[in-house]
């Protein structure tokens, strides 16, 4: 991982820059995803971590087929967003010492994390557009888009409900007492 400084002379080079920092965010996230998995003692909540963690390891593989799309190697640049999030969710896990507060947090701390990666590959689809990339660069990005839209309305749904059950109702089981 780098912090280099990127000269960006044109759209490609932008493109390049923002995916080096997606990339960035998807690595660091598979790592979290594995934390939260772990410290979440809602059961079902535990395990839709999880799930998402394999799907994030995906959709590395998609960020990693639009670098080789590219001609280019994988690397990363520094993503602070998401370095400031899981930095964040570290700082309240050394704080909180209710179960319900703690699975809460993870569940809106995800919905803003799944909103930041919807708005990252939107702007780089746009940023591809721009720079004239092909199909083979900007399909894995818009599968990615497409999953992580689909994981935001999962978790949107546990939150909202539209059964009348609060979010706990539906997310019966605890894995500490």
């Amino acid at each position: 991982m780098s912090d280099h400084q990127t000269e960006v002379r044109d759209f490609r080079d932008l493109f390049v820059a923002e995916l080096e920092g997606v990339y960035d965010m998807e690595l660091k996230l598979v790592d979290a995803l594995e934390e939260m998995s772990g410290a979440a003692t809602n059961d079902n909540l535990s395990k839709g971590f999880a799930i998402h963690r394999t799907e994030t390891e995906t959709q590395v593989e998609h960020v990693e087929a639009a670098f080789d799309a590219l001609g280019r190697e994988p690397t990363r640049r520094d993503n602070r967003i998401v370095d400031g999030l899981l930095a964040e969710r570290e700082r309240f896990d050394a704080g909180v010492s209710d179960d319900a507060v703690l699975n809460t947090y993870y569940l809106t701390a995800a919905i803003a994390t799944e909103r930041f990666e919807i708005t990252s590959y939107e702007g780089l689809l746009v940023t591809a557009e721009q720079a004239n990339l092909g199909a083979d660069v900007t399909e894995p990005l818009e599968r990615n888009l497409e999953q992580e839209a689909k994981t935001l309305r999962k978790l949107q749904a546990l939150v909202e409900g539209t059964d009348g059950r609060t979010l706990w109702d539906r997310l019966p089981g605890s894995k500490r007492s």
